[in-house]
């Protein structure tokens, strides 16, 4: 296939992922402001597993399709990085609505969800040999009881500061078509893992810098349009919890990947190299920038001049992201 025809397929696939995603934010105000359902449940397991499906579809053709093991902890991982990191220039463009912005408790939990699920990751990749059961690792198991947990002591409640929202749409039209746009993405999803495996074949990548960055990337689509529509219209608490949700779906998603790892050859999905290493320490570092964010949000919401803490807390993780790219790129160059 000419170069030319990969690289507009690659964009194509891109834009349909951006549109469905706006559309996804959208629905999901609308679902928010017209039932019971809290802000964070929404947020963080409804909409966090559907924009999470381009990283579940993409991991599972990598494995089952294009048998690249190796670029799923790139996936992943990378996924769950850029996810804060540009959640964090999320909250910088929409400032002025964060002032009045209060995020759930419950967040607090969920990231550390989530450091715990790095610190299993990293027990998978560095002593892969020993974690082995049969094909698969004994962390994936324990990963996957750990979002069951998170998802079971999820507050299901509506939270009484939720926003309004009337755009002429029902909740039965906003579920129906929430609900096509997911089948749509799942597509999009297959078609993006193919595409990246072309045009990391073309740069002369590695697969897992491959995955990090254009996996990472295209897959981050629906987490940060989404929830930059949901704080465009003011819906901080679900916008959090969509960024949060995913990357605690996503680790889920090592449990799915790995287990039908044994299909293609046996190699299994933990797989440690350099982008691995880095993806691992910059992801564990930014999921606490994040948690000491809200808390300083929450905390000291009616202290002056805290915004500006606030905000400069949230340039840390798109930092941290910029320096992974730098030492990845320096290492090809190399």
């Amino acid at each position: 296939m000419p170069d030319w025809l990969v690289y507009i397929g690659y964009a194509a696939m891109v834009a349909v992922i951006v549109t469905l995603s706006i559309k996804l934010g959208k629905y999901v105000d609308i679902i928010d402001s017209k039932s019971n359902i809290s802000g964070a449940f929404i947020g963080g397991v409804m909409l966090a597993a559907v924009t999470s499906l381009p990283e579940l579809f993409t991991s599972l053709s990598a494995v089952w399709i294009v048998h690249e093991n190796s670029m799923i902890i790139g996936n992943i991982l990378g996924s769950d990085l850029i996810n804060l990191a540009f959640f964090g220039v999320i909250l910088l463009i929409f400032g002025r609505g964060l002032k009045k912005a209060e995020f759930s408790a419950f967040y607090y939990v969920a990231l550390g969800v989530v450091v715990g699920m790095y610190a299993l990751t990293a027990i998978g990749l560095y002593l892969a040999d020993y974690m082995r059961l049969t094909w698969f690792s004994a962390v994936s198991p324990v990963i996957l009881v750990l979002y069951i947990l998170f998802v079971s002591k999820m507050p299901k409640t509506s939270e009484a500061d939720e926003q309004e929202s009337d755009d002429g749409i029902t909740l039965k039209q906003a579920v129906v078509r929430f609900l096509i746009c997911a089948v749509i993405l799942i597509g999009a999803s297959i078609a993006m893992t193919y595409l990246t495996d072309m045009v990391a074949d073309k740069l002369e990548l590695g697969k897992t810098f491959a995955g990090a960055l254009f996996l990472g990337v295209a897959t981050s689509l629906p987490e940060l349009i989404s929830s930059a529509t949901l704080c465009y219209r003011g819906n901080y608490n679900a916008a959090a919890g969509n960024i949060i949700g995913s990357n605690v779906f996503n680790f889920a998603i090592l449990f799915v990947a790995d287990v039908l790892s044994f299909m293609p050859d046996g190699s299994g999905i933990y797989i440690l190299n350099g982008d691995s290493k880095w993806l691992l320490i910059f992801g564990a570092m930014a999921t606490v920038t994040t948690a000491v964010m809200m808390f300083v949000k929450n905390k000291f919401k009616h202290k002056r001049g805290v915004i500006y803490g606030v905000q400069a807390i949230n340039t840390v993780p798109a930092v941290l992201y910029v320096l992974y790219l730098l030492i990845s790129t320096a290492v090809i160059v190399a």
